[in-house]
């Protein structure tokens, strides 16, 4: 027996087709502008594309995108285990959250790019500022965003990991993060974003090597293909990773997990 197609089984509710709408839009639009402005200030997204070809083929587009993702991957590392490791020790401390969550949420609302030349003075111009800076914008949300989720995690549940004697790492590993996992991935997804921004603006301001670096030379070069075929890279590394997180939150919010109250 054959089964004939029945279009009421697509997936296709308004959500769907908003989504799918909106980028398609974007990429007309792109088009409309740089067809207007006759690509002196806007390639098209077929040159876009064909430069972001080139680059892969020629290399000077991996050269760029893995340093920067060293500097990446080093510096959100840092931030995750910084972040983390301070927002718990914090909320397990009622006086000491107290003290410190007012300090955190002012430096966060700093704009940090003011800061940036103390990172360049300490660091020089190596990988090192880049990786700093980059971990200053991303620890204060997920240091943040896990002192909020703290406050998910009950007594009892410390009280009979302490009785039966459990390590400091296995109480973090079996209570605590299953308790705050789905503040703690928002924190994460935050925490991402904004070390890449960090790792992009440290990378533009003062660097030899790296995407940002790159983007800067294409501006100023007004080799404009260029310039879009990086951003186009940073574009599809933000939004993959995001849209990692978005399905393990999902996951977590269909698992019945609570989140956390988010006060950033």
């Amino acid at each position: 027996m054959s089964v004939g197609f029945d279009p009421r089984r697509l997936p296709l509710d308004g959500v769907t087709v908003g989504r799918l709408a909106v980028p398609i839009a974007l990429l007309l639009l792109w088009q409309v502008l740089a067809m207007t402005t006759s690509g002196f200030a806007l390639a098209t997204p077929a040159e876009s594309v064909a430069a972001l070809l080139d680059g892969l083929r020629r290399g000077w587009l991996l050269d760029g995108f893995r340093r920067t993702m060293a500097e990446l991957l080093a510096a959100y590392a840092l931030a995750v285990v910084t972040g983390v490791w301070v927002g718990v020790a914090l909320g397990l401390d009622d006086f000491w959250a107290d003290v410190f969550e007012p300090l955190l949420l002012g430096t966060y609302s700093i704009p940090k790019v003011t800061l940036f030349p103390v990172f360049l003075f300490v660091f020089q111009l190596g990988m090192d500022s880049k990786i700093a800076f980059g971990w200053f914008h991303g620890v204060f949300p997920i240091a943040i965003l896990t002192l909020s989720a703290m406050a998910t995690v009950r007594d009892e549940h410390l009280k009979v990991a302490r009785s039966l004697g459990l390590s400091r790492w296995q109480t973090f590993r079996e209570v605590i993060v299953p308790s705050i996992l789905p503040g703690l991935v928002i924190g994460l997804r935050l925490g991402f974003n904004l070390t890449f921004l960090g790792v992009i603006l440290g990378e533009m301001f003062a660097a030899r090597a790296g995407l940002g670096y790159e983007l800067v030379e294409y501006i100023v070069g007004l080799q404009v293909d260029r310039m879009l075929a990086i951003i186009l890279v940073l574009v599809l590394v933000a939004t993959a990773v995001n849209l990692g997180f978005f399905a393990l939150e999902g996951r977590l919010a269909d698992g019945g997990g609570e989140r956390a109250d988010v006060r950033l």
